[in-house]
């Protein structure tokens, strides 16, 4: 009997604990940020509240069409039996049909009750209005947090998986020492425990994980799995400095229709007096029939008032009192508001200098512990003695400090989506936040953990240099540029000079481009077709590069590419020395939100045109292609084309930006050639072109550049443009 027990209690437990169908397992794989923040509309949470709108609103029409004049109608039928007259004892029985039907109008405390409802029900919509659009903003903002803390976990576990990979062969190697008495079975246990303790963490680690990513499905109401990898979690491109005026609290739904509802608080107080004292107008026809008898109609007009003993007799008017306290409440709630919102935004800006204080402490702290492994990790090798012991330790020390490290770079994360709240207008362009820390992410490598030594290198983030004219034109960097305005070097009287001034002022390659008035004299002009080729021999014997230039954004849709492969066929007769491409997708409307689909026809106008010329094919980009997640999806399509050189357009002219923005694109993107595109564009402002600072500062600048950069991928600069350049202040 027992045994009978058991075996049912067995079964049982065997089915409780079969897994089965989960909405997990039948999950997508997880898509970047940019991607799931586009579906947090589609959220439960979110669509709970916009239907709770869309009923609100409905409710707000249906109070609509019920107010104002209404149609009434009626049947009345009575029976009479009474003396035929005031003096007669005959009596006389009849029947009696009337029907009436006319139109009342509201008028004093009815017709304001009606508009107090409408105006309550436009409330009620407004409420839901604001209620769904905070449920978007705080899902919004949860989900950032969320995704950052699973991209956090999947990191921090790499680290501990490389701590625990050598488990056993440490614990043997600490067990002999110690059967040798050379190490204390205490501190055997000791070493022993660090493994145990990290095991703990990692489940703990992987908890948070679960916890994260159904964060994620519930904002999302999708199911996702999740792999070793995710995408770098990328944000619309703050990166806190500057902050101070663009941050605000208008723009959130708490405070941006508080006015308005004040508005509609404050209509409800005006008609709110003397609500009691209601009324109606009716106007009506009536018709008749006597049984027996005859048929008879009438019309009328009348004035029906209503008002309560307790409102006649009473002084105060609670209506009005109460609907004026409610407006005093909602004043009180508001402000309440705006005071918790201006807290929160004062609290995000501490947190995130706190935050990006503690990464900086970090990542000193966790270079001082791999320089401690590499160290030991010598000595292990060379030195008898504890130096395992010491090894061990450093390792520990290291993982904790990475640890840390990376807690530390969550919580800038983490402050930088809180303060994201607080800008009114995001930017559309999304990056990696904490790139400023990217010179020294080789320190989070789990390689550390491994047994072989490691050399740490100073790398400090680049400084700004300071803008020095510089005379001495020898020292300029090599540099290209671009020249949008062909006719000064097809015209033969010029010719020759603005060749010469190309080389004194150090650009030894042309980007040249051609209008449409140019190209149809091409067409039809052998002396304009003469002046082409005598350009190209000029510049050729002067030792310039000559590259045709195309530049219409147009052409990578598919209905304009076949304009650029005839345009390219037309041109291939002449000598140029290559063809360069500035076919800028983001200057197509609606770009922003289809720039991936925009990538990809840039990659098949590309491949149609290497079809097409057997020139070397060069390209303009702006740096959002190249990085993040539009660089997954761009730079390897990319790069499997080979072009000649992709020329980044990062118009900047603080130093520092540039430095770390290019030289992380370059680590990033190292099987392609890029060069660096800087501006000196007149209409520009001096925060993104040198053509109020001059040319002596522009070649400053690229100079320090040129010294800067890894000359592994880097191909050098090109100017943006020759006309604005002349006309620049020395």
């Amino acid at each position: 009997m027992v045994f009978r027990l058991l075996s049912v209690f067995i079964l049982v437990l065997c089915l409780l604990v079969q897994p089965g169908p989960s909405l997990a397992a039948e999950g997508l794989p997880l898509p970047s940020l940019a991607e799931l923040e586009t579906m947090v509309s589609q959220g439960p949470e979110v669509l709970a509240a916009l239907h709770s709108l869309a009923r609100d609103e409905h409710l707000e029409r249906s109070v609509l069409q019920e107010m104002g004049p209404k149609l009434f109608a009626g049947v009345n039928y009575g029976y009479s039996h009474e003396p035929a007259s005031e003096t007669s004892e005959e009596k006389i029985s009849y029947g009696k049909l009337t029907f009436r039907a006319g139109v009342t109008f509201p008028i004093l405390g009815t017709w304001n009750k009606e508009k107090i409802g409408l105006l309550q029900a436009k409330l009620r919509s407004m409420e839901g209005r604001i209620s769904a659009e905070r449920v978007t903003e705080v899902n919004v903002t949860a989900l950032r947090k969320a995704y950052i803390v699973l991209w956090g976990e999947i990191g921090k576990r790499k680290l501990m998986d490389a701590f625990l990979a050598n488990r056993e062969k440490v614990e043997a190697a600490l067990t002999d020492r110690t059967q040798d008495g050379l190490l204390l079975e205490s501190d055997r246990l000791e070493f022993s425990s660090a493994y145990d303790l990290v095991l703990r963490d990692r489940i703990a680690s992987r908890r948070t994980q679960a916890q994260a990513v159904q964060f994620i499905r519930e904002a999302t109401g999708r199911s996702w799995t999740v792999g070793d990898e995710v995408m770098k979690p990328t944000l619309p491109d703050w990166d806190g400095n500057g902050f101070g005026e663009l941050l605000s609290v208008k723009h959130l739904a708490g405070v941006r229709y508080q006015e308005e509802r004040e508005q509609l608080y404050r209509r409800i107080l005006g008609l709110s007096e003397r609500l009691g004292r209601e009324g109606s107008v009716e106007v009506g026809i009536t018709t008749g029939r006597d049984f027996p008898g005859a048929t008879g109609a009438g019309a009328y007009i009348g004035v029906n008032l209503l008002e309560p003993f307790g409102s006649l007799s009473s002084e105060e008017d609670e209506t009005f009192l109460a609907a004026s306290a409610d407006l005093e409440r909602r004043r009180a709630e508001d402000l309440l508001d705006r005071i918790r919102l201006d807290g929160e935004l004062i609290d995000s800006q501490y947190l995130l200098e706190y935050a990006l204080g503690s990464v900086r402490f970090g990542v000193t702290r966790a270079r001082g512990a791999a320089e401690a492994v590499r160290q030991n990790g010598l000595r292990h090798g060379r030195i008898a003695g504890d130096t395992l012991e010491a090894l061990q330790r450093s390792r520990y020390d290291y993982l904790r400090s990475a640890l840390d490290l990376m807690d530390a770079q969550l919580l800038a994360l983490q402050a930088l989506v809180e303060m994201g709240r607080f800008v009114p207008s995001a930017p559309e362009e999304r990056a990696y936040p904490l790139r400023l820390f990217e010179e020294n992410s080789y320190i989070l490598d789990p390689s550390w953990l491994g047994d072989g030594p490691k050399t740490i290198e100073s790398r400090p983030v680049p400084r700004p240099v300071e803008i020095t004219p510089k005379a001495d034109a020898a020292k300029k960097p090599s540099a290209s540029v671009y020249v949008w305005k062909a006719e000064p070097l097809l015209n033969s009287g010029t010719r020759g000079s603005e060749l010469d001034r190309l080389i004194e002022e150090g650009f030894d390659r042309v980007l040249l481009s051609f209008n449409s008035g140019e190209v149809r004299a091409l067409k039809k002009s052998e002396r304009a077709r003469a002046s082409l080729r005598a350009l190209l021999r000029a510049s050729d014997s002067r030792g310039v590069r000559m590259d045709l230039l195309l530049g219409d954004p147009s052409w990578i849709l598919p209905e304009h590419r076949v304009e650029l492969a005839n345009l390219v066929r037309f041109f291939a007769p002449f000598e140029f020395d290559g063809l360069h491409l500035d076919l800028e997708p983001d200057s197509i409307p609606g770009a922003a939100s289809r720039r991936i689909e925009l990538a990809g026809e840039l990659i098949r106008t590309l491949e149609l045109i290497d079809g097409v010329t057997d020139l070397p094919i060069s390209l303009s980009v702006h740096p959002r292609y190249l990085e993040g997640d539009l660089r997954s999806f761009f730079g390897p399509k990319l790069a499997k084309l080979n072009p000649e050189e992709v020329a980044v357009m990062l118009y900047s002219t603080d130093a520092e930006l540039v430095a770390r923005r290019f030289g992380a694109i370059l680590r990033a993107n190292g099987d392609l050639h890029i060069s660096l595109a800087q501006s000196i564009e007149k209409v520009l402002s001096t925060k993104e072109s040198y053509g109020s600072l001059g040319r002596s500062a522009m070649w400053s600048r690229l100079s320090y550049y040129d010294e800067r950069f890894d000359r592994s991928n880097f191909r050098g600069f090109i100017v943006q443009a020759w006309l604005d350049y002349k006309e620049a202040v020395r």
